[in-house]
């Protein structure tokens, strides 16, 4: 009986610190959906241009942002570790790792938007899209100030301020795409720069209000050591790199399935959407697992860490079976909500499938990523996934579609098997990291 009390207790606990993560995350794909929905409203070039325009900016978006999972993951280490909050570096190195990924991610856009014209896209969208480019750029640094300040709150406990100001913050940018585009009042009609410069002014006034927050609940120093700014980067690097490699992987999925037919890939469109929304909670679980499980790393508390990872992993995998139910049985309606195309709903039925098939794999491979990074692994969890995603799911993804003959469900198929091999392999890491702990501790203890 004790035992169930603590264990629904820690559960408890693990569920009330991500239900605001949950909240953020979905706050943050609402920023998109708030910018199409307005632009779809002023006119079909400007909803296609921000279209594109934004799914290019959002690796440069994830990569920064997922880096600097490290700050939250390093603090929340030493917390445990009982280390004064005046003494530690970590702030101040903070800021430093938000100065230096401000400098190359801002500098490889910058890049990159020059380069647009020459990736083949309809001319009619290219000046759009490099004009959104170039302003958005901007708005990267005030992201990667509020993902520093917030990650910070996080490994102190503190989640629901910078989270609900995400989703207020939702509601202030919709209102200035609405005036900066179609020009409201004294403000003249700007289009799609219009939409540009509602996304710098909100993200810069999130990243203002959360810092003065910070400031204001935290026991901040500007402390600034090598050693700390080094580790966050040896932590963070892989992480963000990890996420890029994930992404691309999508996104190469995204692109063979768009020389398909058009019913396929709007199929696949749709799909991929709905099932991007859901892992939104596995997502913040993650963040859960990168906190709770430092904390109790610095602790040197090896039941309190298996306690950690089995609770994060028993929320994900509960959420992901009834996802997985979701859509094995009930697929046609789910795609039904985006069209009326009864080949499109058939299709896109056929595809959930294989998207339920890896909802417990991929569930499992982002929590212990999580998990990982709170133990202080990133870089083999690295390896492993360039090896499982770009060796293993895009061949064979390639091989069913093309040879085969399945196609988009080909692809997806793969997706299925590399993150499954992913999942395993990870979970191998979290065995191997925690004999390597244990026997550190137990040398201390004899």
């Amino acid at each position: 009986m004790l035992m169930f009390k603590l264990t629904f207790s820690r559960l408890k606990e693990l569920i009330l610190f991500t239900l605001p993560l949950v909240i953020g995350q979905v706050g943050q794909m609402l920023f998109s959906i708030g910018d199409t929905f307005v632009a779809g409203r002023y006119s079909t070039e400007a909803l296609s241009a921000i279209g594109v325009a934004s799914a290019m900016v959002a690796p440069f978006v994830m990569v920064g942002v997922s880096t600097i999972f490290s700050v939250s993951s390093t603090a929340a280490r030493l917390r445990g570790e009982g280390v004064n909050p005046h003494e530690t570096p970590v702030w101040g190195s903070s800021l430093l790792l938000s100065f230096t990924l401000m400098v190359v991610l801002c500098g490889l856009l910058a890049i990159f938007t020059e380069l647009v014209p020459m990736i083949g896209l309809n001319e009619n969208i290219v000046a759009n899209v490099q004009t959104y480019l170039r302003f958005v750029n901007v708005s990267l640094i005030p992201v990667y100030f509020f993902q520093i300040a917030k990650e910070y709150l996080q490994a102190f406990d503190k989640t629901i301020f910078a989270n609900a100001l995400i989703i207020f913050m939702n509601i202030v940018n919709l209102a200035m795409n609405y005036v900066l585009m179609f020009g409201i009042g004294p403000f003249p009609e700007l289009g799609i720069k219009g939409a540009a410069i509602a996304t710098i002014i909100t993200r810069f006034i999130m990243a203002i209000v959360l810092m003065i927050y910070t400031y204001r609940v935290l026991p901040l120093e500007h402390h600034l050591k090598k050693e700390s700014y080094f580790d966050l980067l040896k932590l963070g690097v892989p992480i963000g790199l990890g996420t890029l490699i994930e992404v691309l992987m999508f996104s190469t999925v995204t692109v063979l399935i768009g020389k398909m037919p058009v019913t396929v890939s709007a199929a696949h469109n749709i799909v991929l959407n709905i099932a991007g929304l859901t892992f939104m909670v596995p997502l913040a679980i993650n963040g859960t697992a990168g906190v709770k499980v430092s904390y109790a790393f610095g602790k040197r508390d090896k039941e309190l860490i298996r306690s950690y990872t089995l609770g994060c992993v028993f929320m994900t995998e509960a959420y992901m079976i009834l996802m997985a139910c979701v859509y094995f049985l009930i697929p046609e309606h789910l795609v039904a909500l985006f069209t009326q195309d009864p080949q499109v709903i058939a299709y896109g039925a056929g595809l959930f499938f294989y998207v339920a098939l890896f909802q417990i794999p991929d569930g499992l491979q982002i929590t212990m990523w999580g998990v990982l990074r709170g133990l202080g692994m990133s870089k083999l969890p690295m390896i492993f996934s360039f090896f499982g995603y770009w060796l293993i799911a895009i061949p064979t993804g390639a091989y069913l579609a093309y040879k085969q003959g399945m196609l988009a469900a080909g692809l997806w198929a793969g997706l299925a098997i590399g993150l499954t091999i992913a999942s395993l392999v990870l979970s191998y890491l979290y065995t191997y990291r925690m004999k390597q702990i244990s026997m550190v501790l137990d040398y201390r203890e004899s």
